[in-house]
């Protein structure tokens, strides 16, 4: 009798867990239903929740999740930690992620708007805050990342650039954010050889790698490689890599991110964020 009771209490419990988003969850669950680009409605989650695991293919998230699994962890972060990240908008779209470095200045991949430079941009802050580009410099000395200057400045406290040296091994935080920057993650992960980035993009003619590019390792699973162009690459929260191209993963495979080393460009890029800013 005992026995049954547990079996009929627990399938109780696990319908709870697994009622629809509308519906009133259980204290103990603690689930959301999170879907990409917004479909079937606009879902927000309380403050202390904002930060929820960002795969391409999104799902019920239970709390115990939040262990960290070589995976896209669930952190505690304040949202207000990870305001310097921005969107950039490209005419229409939304297109890739940016990085403000000082109040008139943010730092994106050059790939985000190749062949689209006539365009108009604008810069998307967490809250709805949008602000236009009037200017854009790409540096002689990295061509592959843009600083986009804004028209204002912005209220937000910019990411400090990094001081630490990534040789192979660093443990590091990859940050991706949906395209509204209502939901946020983060993959603990490592720098790794730049060969293995080189096998990764092989196919794609138009990509290289640079002296100045870095490696970070990515999922082995294609589903829950979520990065894109302009994504920071973090250390004790300072600035330390930007994403050029996004992901190219494949399944069971050793897959790598390339990434921007800005700590090895740090004097170049610092000289030019003094001047643009004043």
């Amino acid at each position: 009798m005992h026995s049954l009771l547990v079996c009929v209490s627990a399938l109780w419990f696990c319908q709870l867990c697994e009622a629809p988003i509308g519906n009133q969850l259980c204290k103990d669950c603690r689930m959301n239903v999170i879907y990409p680009d917004g479909e079937k409605g606009n879902q927000h989650l309380a403050e202390n929740r904002q930060i929820v695991r960002i795969i391409n293919k999104y799902k019920r998230i239970r709390t115990q999740e939040s262990e960290y699994r070589d995976e896209i962890g669930l952190r505690s972060f304040q949202s207000k930690e990870l305001s310097f990240i921005a969107k950039v908008k490209v005419g229409n779209s939304v297109r890739c992620s940016a990085a403000l470095v000082a109040p008139r200045l943010a730092i994106t991949s050059s790939y985000c708007f190749v062949n689209d430079s006539s365009m108009p941009l604008e810069i998307i802050f967490s809250g709805g805050g949008i602000i236009a580009v009037d200017n854009v410099v790409k540096p002689d000395f990295c061509p592959e990342i843009s600083v986009l200057h804004l028209t204002r400045p912005s209220e937000i406290n910019p990411i400090a650039l990094c001081q630490y040296d990534l040789p192979l091994g660093t443990k590091v935080s990859m940050m991706m954010a949906s395209s509204d920057l209502i939901y946020y993650g983060r993959r603990r992960t490592e720098i790794i050889s730049n060969r293995v980035c080189k096998t990764t993009f092989q196919k794609e003619d138009s990509m290289y790698i640079t002296p100045s590019m870095l490696c970070a390792r990515n999922s082995a699973n294609p589903e829950k490689c979520a990065t894109a162009p302009g994504d920071a690459l973090l250390i004790d929260h300072q600035l330390c890599g930007l994403n050029i191209y996004g992901f190219r993963c494949f399944q069971n495979a050793l897959n790598g991110d390339l990434y921007i080393n800005l700590h090895k460009l740090q004097p170049m890029i610092g000289d030019l964020i003094r001047k643009l800013n004043g």
